[in-house]
């Protein structure tokens, strides 16, 4: 691919983003685009670290990709795992016989995946996961400019992944937000309290239920009624 096209593939993927600032469509963009990009990928998948320490694929550009990373989560082996925590890349031509791998390359052969490549995605020199790139073909991505630019492009899609991820949080606290001050005036209307005790209530209740003080504020929203009431409903 020249460089006018890798530039019109990456000015896509930014338009593209910018019309869906969400996580899970980002994601999808992302795995869609790089294919674009390297066509020797057959399948791409973007696998991230999550807070726990555990890995899950966020998107796939086909489900034989999604299978692959799968067994690399089941069996703790494989490069998706590598690159997502310890960053940079690494190519395989030859999968089946790959020694680096030798739980996962033969059963990831069966699945039809004889060459990969996995490029890091990172934020602020830290890890977030990987980009997998793999085909059908053995000795494919042997080429360093495929290299080159997947690199070039994993730069892309972090920005990308980053910027979604902010906007899906912001979301998320501004709902969370309405959310629970709906439930604040429920609360203040039923019981006569001001806008602090409404709040304390919630969290109480959201202590002594071990739930989530905004699915506790859902609840009351749905409900009407205070999880305390329903209870007492319950019990008479």
């Amino acid at each position: 691919m020249s460089t006018h096209d890798s530039s019109a593939v990456f000015a896509a993927l930014a338009a593209e983003l910018q019309l869906e600032p969400d996580e899970a469509l980002t994601s999808q963009a992302i795995v869609t685009r790089m294919r674009e990009l390297v066509p020797e990928a057959d399948h791409v998948s973007l696998t991230i670290r999550t807070t726990r320490g555990a890995h899950k694929t966020l998107a796939s550009s086909a489900p034989v990709a999604a299978e692959v990373d799968a067994l690399q989560y089941e069996l703790g082996e494989g490069p998706c795992l590598e690159i997502a925590d310890t960053g940079g890349w690494l190519r395989s031509g030859a999968v089946e016989r790959d020694p680096r791998w030798p739980g996962w390359g033969p059963k990831a052969a069966v699945l039809g995946v004889r060459s990969l490549l996995s490029v890091a995605v990172t934020d602020r020199d830290e890890p977030l996961g990987a980009l997998n790139l793999y085909s059908g073909e053995p000795s494919s991505f042997a080429d360093r400019d495929v290299v080159d630019l997947a690199l070039v492009y994993a730069v892309h899609a972090t920005t990308a992944l980053s910027s979604a991820r902010r906007a899906t949080t912001l979301q998320t606290a501004v709902s969370s937000r309405h959310v629970i001050g709906m439930a604040q005036g429920i609360a203040m209307e039923r019981y006569g309290i001001d806008q602090h005790q409404s709040f304390e209530l919630l969290r109480r209740l959201s202590s002594t239920t071990n739930v989530k003080l905004r699915d506790i504020a859902a609840q009351i929203v749905a409900t009407r009624a205070i999880p305390n009431d329903l209870r007492e409903d319950a019990e008479g």
